[in-house]
């Protein structure tokens, strides 16, 4: 029966889920293992042989064997750009838990109930993140996989990389753990050498330490998982049932935990098989453990000393010379930095943050402008927030040091200072002289991105596009900005802009979003969204790759802008298309005018005017909106092409802003019409096709 229980206690994944407890399948998993790798048999007997090892160790305690293994640890961060790709700061955390929590420096340890304080145990077992990989590089014990399989913490991901398990302590984090918050294998159940792939942690990223995606309550999951990956069983024994009867049955092999039914709750005067439960323990799932006992300290130190899955090789001081932490001086390998943002305005300020390793004990960041910012205080110099008074191309350089050696980065025309009020006023862009790069920034990626075509255009010869028609990637996204213009004059602001788009056949739903900035692009306040379940297209669907033919497939809009907020030195214009498989996208005519004085004349109104009409053609309705500076009398009248009028639209007075009038078919013939507005005495005029 002993020799059954064992077996079982060694073939199975441990998952553990704070509040609400994940099962495992034992059974499936087990019998997977069996079928990939190797037999019952030879489980059997490394269990067997670990019962042995474990029985002589606890003999013999108390005889002076009392040195700390180090044991090296390595962290992959499996990750799709997600809240699973932790921050290093992470990292560090669950790796201060994890000892400290071997090492019995928990402050909680004194909260243990008296009928077990006597028992608890410091593992006097350490685990220090690699400095040096396989292939004796630098390292600072962090490795990151971009990979969909974040979503699957299975076999199949930690297959994307997995270091020696001779030499280091493997533990991946992902974003779905197969369903738990951590699993793992028993030594004896990976010793077999075709399934060393499978030895290692599996942890989800939001029961990674206690800052971050995790919290405190969810942190002692690694030190769980150490312990089965040391030959720890659950108190309950080798099943992830908790709270069955039959549990008093099994036994987890440590003679001082009480046999227990196993507990999902903090009952600390719980009794489940006739004498008090160690509800504390580091391997229940009660969530307020605090402890591992002398029982179970004996077990783990005997695993780690035994030759069964390896574990006796990683705490060797040839391996911690290999891996880099031998002692406890770091290692200074690499300087390197990054900055939160990478263009701002003049006189904004961006923060940077020191990704050097290890041991850093000094900085000195110096910029090309002339700032020089050093000092030892990594609250002052690690990350500091740097402004930025001088417009261009800024070099930046971060020279590292931990009071012996230094190195050094340098990463040219790093930041980009963008002057204020580079835009002339009025600002009017029809590309006919290509896209200036003075003033048109794009943040796109590779075959989606916006470009000059001599395909189409609604004035002249050229405008811009996007090619999306062969996009793949649904969310694609392409930003057009322009460098920034001064607004501080301003009592209005006008945009207007012309665009052209279809559907594919089947009705798709890209965006093309139109937003500004008051302050250079750091916070975007969206205008306006065309969409393609509304008005983006101007033209009949096609799956074939769109070109307009002719100026009636192209709409235009206008807006205003009036919020005082907005009237700063460094406004900014963005267009951004989302792709979500729809047709090309055109873009012409930008223009962007001030209007200085509130109290304009009436030829000012008339000159100021700006209107939008769609959609272009109509079925049943058209909206045309108007903005005028000031109010003024305006009269709409629709005309065939005889000139005769078919429909006054409107005839009154309106008022200063934008203004919304229908047009509705009514008996309407379909055919081409002239749009004819009187504004102040000036006319305008614009087709529209009626289907």
């Amino acid at each position: 029966m002993r020799k059954l229980l064992t077996a079982l206690a060694l073939l199975g994944t441990t998952m553990v889920q704070a509040q609400d407890v994940l099962y495992c399948g034992q059974t499936e998993q087990t019998q997977l293992l069996f079928d990939r790798f190797h037999n019952e048999q030879g489980a059997q007997e490394a269990a067997d042989q670990l019962e042995e090892e474990t029985a002589a160790y606890a003999a013999q305690r108390g005889g002076g064997e009392n040195q700390v293994y180090i044991i090296p640890i390595v962290f992959h961060i499996i990750h799709a750009n997600g809240n699973e790709n932790i921050s290093d700061e992470q990292v560090y955390d669950a790796v201060s838990v994890l000892n400290r929590d071997f090492r019995m420096m928990n402050e909680d340890i004194e909260d243990v109930v008296a009928e077990f304080a006597d028992i608890t145990a410091d593992i006097e077992i350490e685990f220090r993140l690699a400095q040096l990989d396989p292939n004796g590089n630098c390292t600072k014990g962090i490795n990151r996989i971009e990979s969909d399989l974040t979503f699957d913490g299975d076999q199949d991901m930690k297959d994307l990389i997995q270091w020696p398990r001779n030499k280091y302590c493997n533990v991946w984090v992902c974003n779905y753990a197969a369903g738990s918050a951590g699993y793992t294998y028993l030594p004896s159940s990976v010793n077999n050498n075709n399934a060393a792939p499978l030895d290692g942690i599996v942890l989800q990223h939001s029961y990674t330490g206690s800052i971050g995606t995790s919290n405190n309550y969810r942190s002692r999951t690694l030190t769980h998982e150490v312990g089965h990956w040391l030959n720890l069983s659950h108190l309950w024994g080798g099943t992830n049932t908790p709270g069955v009867a039959g549990n008093c049955n099994t036994d987890d092999f440590v003679d001082d935990t009480p046999n227990s039914q196993g507990w999902t709750s903090c009952d600390l005067d719980g009794v489940s098989c006739t004498t008090l439960d160690n509800v504390q323990n580091y391997m229940e799932y009660s969530y307020c453990s605090r402890m591992f006992t002398q029982g179970q300290k004996d077990r783990m130190r005997t695993s780690a000393q035994s030759n069964i899955a390896q574990r006796n090789q990683l705490w060797q001081e040839s391996n911690l010379i290999a891996t880099g932490v031998f002692t406890d001086e770091s290692v200074l390998c690499q300087a390197d930095f990054n900055a939160e943002k990478f263009s701002i305005c003049q006189g904004q300020s961006i923060q940077f943050f020191d990704d050097s390793y290890n041991g850093i004990t000094e900085w000195t960041w110096e910029i090309s402008d002339g700032q020089v910012i050093t000092g030892i205080d990594p609250e002052v110099h690690r990350n500091p927030v740097i402004t930025f008074d001088t417009p261009g191309m800024i070099s930046v350089t971060l020279t590292v040091g931990n009071g012996v050696e230094t190195v050094q980065e340098i990463k040219t025309d790093y930041i980009e200072v963008l002057p204020s009020g580079v835009l002339p006023s009025p600002f009017s862009d029809s590309f006919e002289d290509g896209l200036n790069e003075d003033f048109w920034s794009e943040n796109g990626t590779d075959n989606f991105d916006w470009s000059v075509t001599t395909s189409a255009a609604y004035t002249g010869s050229r405008a811009i596009r996007i090619n999306n028609n062969n996009v793949s990637t649904v969310g694609t996204k392409d930003q057009l900005i322009t460098a920034t213009m001064d607004l501080t004059d301003a009592a209005y602001a006008i945009i207007s802009y012309k665009w052209a788009s279809c559907n594919r056949i089947e009705e798709t739903d890209d965006k093309l979003r139109v937003s500004v900035s008051k302050d250079c692009g750091e916070d975007w306040t969206l205008r306006k969204m065309h969409r393609g379940i509304t008005d983006l297209p101007t033209a009949p669907a096609q799956n074939s790759s769109f070109v307009p033919d002719g100026p009636e497939e192209w709409n235009s809009n206008a807006f205003t802008v009036t919020n005082p907020e907005f009237f700063v030195p460094n406004f900014r214009l963005m267009f951004e298309l989302e792709a979500q498989g729809g047709n090309n996208v055109y873009l012409d005519d930008i223009n962007i005018e001030i209007v200085t004085n509130e109290d304009v004349s009436v030829e000012e109104i008339a000159s100021n005017f700006i209107y939008n009409m769609y959609p272009n053609p109509m079925d049943e309705q058209a909206t045309l909106n108007f903005f005028l500076t000031g109010s003024a009398d305006v009269l709409i009248t629709l005309h065939d092409l005889r000139g005769r009028e078919v429909q006054q639209v409107f005839n009154a007075n309106a008022t200063s802003g934008t203004n919304t009038v229908q047009i509705n078919k009514n008996n309407l013939n379909a055919g081409m019409y002239i749009l004819q507005m009187t504004v102040a005495g000036r006319s305008f005029t614009e087709r529209l096709v009626v289907r």
